[in-house]
């Protein structure tokens, strides 16, 4: 009677904590929630988180989203990281997906505004859905939506064969009161057996242990926010919850029987259930059972997936635009058409802003340096950003619905064996190939063809830059070939960047101007690096020469 009470004691003891252990870790998450808004969000994006993120995406691609190549060339994924303060899982690989899919109607991108300013405005409600977020938890290397397709995949014999062992072992234990020399030796060998076929099952399943556990943890959260949240701006989407996660009653019952007990290994109670668990296979009957219900239910699941993606995502949004300070909600107009007014780039810490506003094609111009590819990123950038999570990094900024793709940061392929001109000219087909579907496209392309001779270089982009400003495109390039400026000077704008030389160094002040640009910097930057004056001087001679006889010296 005694052990009876002192075991009954250890369990209530235990029980008390593990409350009271649940609420301390609540309150951490609340408090680091509330200190992590509008701040640089402290994570680390390794190449298998990177690759990982991107399963939900692949999974849901369109026709209208950011390519491979304009998604680095725009340096996107560290765009992303700055952005994403997600809580979840789920909303990390929501936040990514969303920014490689710009829309192409206002519809989606204004009920996600809507939701980004309840978020920023109501700090009790963003911390509160932030913290259940948190104790849903994030995935450090594997995809939530690659692992919760891949549960399908799962080979399981059914709990019939778990169920089977354990009535024998309770035969077995039976037979002690009846025959106990022959009941003991048949549970002893029952136990034996019993243990041994538990793992030999439980190898074969045991990695989907991990998902099915974050799944249940998931639904347990997503449950406590919608009895703990009662704002009626986001009352669609809890409801939304409340209905789905309701599919999913008889998967959370008892689902403690299939949490992994490696972290609580000290812990008596989970030492305790380890060995029961190896007797009488109750994570594995229990694993049986849940795993029906999810391939039953799989697209509630899906809609809880999304529904929390979206929520945990906006407020990372939210969030980001805190971090950057001035912003603005897009206008989007029906005419093809740019204007921005003091835009700027989100990973430069002390950007210059700049302002324009072009119905045309533009052509940028400048010295090494001065901040073209800079300009034409920030443009570009801001457009996804508009296209995606409802943001220009402006005062104002008025565009229209584009399909944005690049052509700037070019390699060769060396061991594809392609040059770089080849790499270039495929790079600029795929835009071509493109540019007269029904959304137009805005199309940013650093030096065209400058992986080729001067002769055929303003020959050929001369043609693909006309090609580009007479389709339904709009056209952002940059070039240090002057030519093109009067060439294509009655279907492209012209601005530039220009800087100030002295006699020690070159100062650019990142400042966008309209016009061509009428300064050179190329040779006085070898005079500031200590090049020989004899190279400096016969390098001006001769660049004057040229300029006043349209003719190269013959050496």
């Amino acid at each position: 009677m005694e052990v009876a009470l002192i075991v009954l004691a250890v369990v209530i003891i235990l029980f008390i904590k593990g409350i009271y252990d649940k609420k301390n870790m609540l309150k951490k998450l609340l408090a680091r929630a509330d200190y992590a808004y509008g701040k640089i969000p402290d994570k680390n994006m390794n190449s298998e988180k990177a690759e990982s993120l991107k399963y939900y995406y692949k999974e849901h691609s369109t026709l209208y989203d950011i390519d491979d190549i304009t998604w680095n060339d725009l340096n996107m994924d560290n765009v992303y990281k700055l952005m994403n303060s997600c809580n979840s899982a789920y909303g990390e690989e929501y936040l990514y997906a969303l920014l490689r899919r710009p829309e192409i109607s206002q519809d989606k991108l204004k009920e996600r505004g809507k939701l980004i300013n309840i978020f920023a405005g109501d700090k009790q409600l963003r911390n509160e859905l932030s913290m259940r977020f948190a104790s849903m938890g994030i995935m450090k290397k594997i995809s939530v939506f690659e692992y919760m397709g891949s549960l399908k995949n799962a080979v399981l014999e059914g709990a019939g064969i778990h169920f089977f062992l354990d009535f024998l072992f309770a035969l077995a234990v039976a037979y002690i009161f009846i025959n106990p020399p022959f009941g003991i030796i048949a549970t002893i060998l029952m136990l034996f057996i019993n243990i041994i076929t538990y793992f030999k099952y439980k190898t074969k399943v045991e990695n989907f242990f991990v998902i099915i556990g974050f799944i249940v943890r998931s639904l347990d959260s997503a449950k406590a926010m919608t009895n703990g949240v009662k704002n009626e701006d986001i009352k669609p989407y809890i409801d939304r919850l409340k209905e789905c996660i309701k599919q999913f009653s008889g998967m959370r019952h008892g689902a403690w029987l299939v949490s992994s007990s490696s972290t609580n290994s000290s812990d008596l109670a989970q030492i305790m259930l380890d060995y029961l668990r190896m007797i009488f296979h109750l994570d594995l009957i229990k694993f049986n059972l849940m795993y029906k219900t999810f391939l039953n239910k799989e697209k509630y699941f899906f809609e809880i997936f999304e529904t929390v993606g979206l929520l945990d995502s906006m407020i990372a949004v939210a969030s980001f635009r805190e971090l950057m300070g001035r912003n603005c909600e897009p206008v989007f107009k029906s005419e093809k058409k740019i204007s921005a007014d003091g835009m700027y780039h989100p990973l430069i810490e002390e950007p210059i802003p700049s302002s324009f506003s072009t119905d045309m094609s533009v052509l940028l111009t400048g010295s090494n340096a001065s901040g073209k590819s800079t300009f034409l990123k920030t443009v570009a950038i801001n457009q996804i950003l508009s296209q995606t999570v409802y943001t220009a990094l402006a005062k104002s900024f008025e565009t229209t619905f584009f399909n944005v793709m690049s052509s700037m940061a070019l390699k060769d392929d060396i061991i594809g064996g392609q040059s770089y001109y080849i790499v270039e000219i495929r790079s600029l087909k795929r835009i071509i190939e493109r540019m007269n579907e029904e959304v137009p496209l805005l199309v940013f392309i650093d030096e065209v063809l400058k992986g080729t001779n001067t002769l055929e270089r303003i020959a050929a982009s001369s043609r693909i830059l006309l090609s580009l400003a007479t389709s339904k495109s709009l056209c952002f390039a940059a070039t240090h070939d002057i030519e093109l400026t009067f060439i294509l000077e009655n279907y492209y704008k012209n601005y530039h960047f220009e800087e100030q030389v002295s006699e020690n160094e070159v100062i650019f002040d990142y400042t966008l101007r309209d016009g061509r640009a009428v300064t050179r910097n190329a040779i006085k930057l070898l005079s500031i690096l200590g090049y020989p004056d004899e190279i400096i001087e016969s390098a001006t001679q001769m660049a004057q020469n040229y300029l006043s006889t349209n003719e190269w010296k013959v050496y």
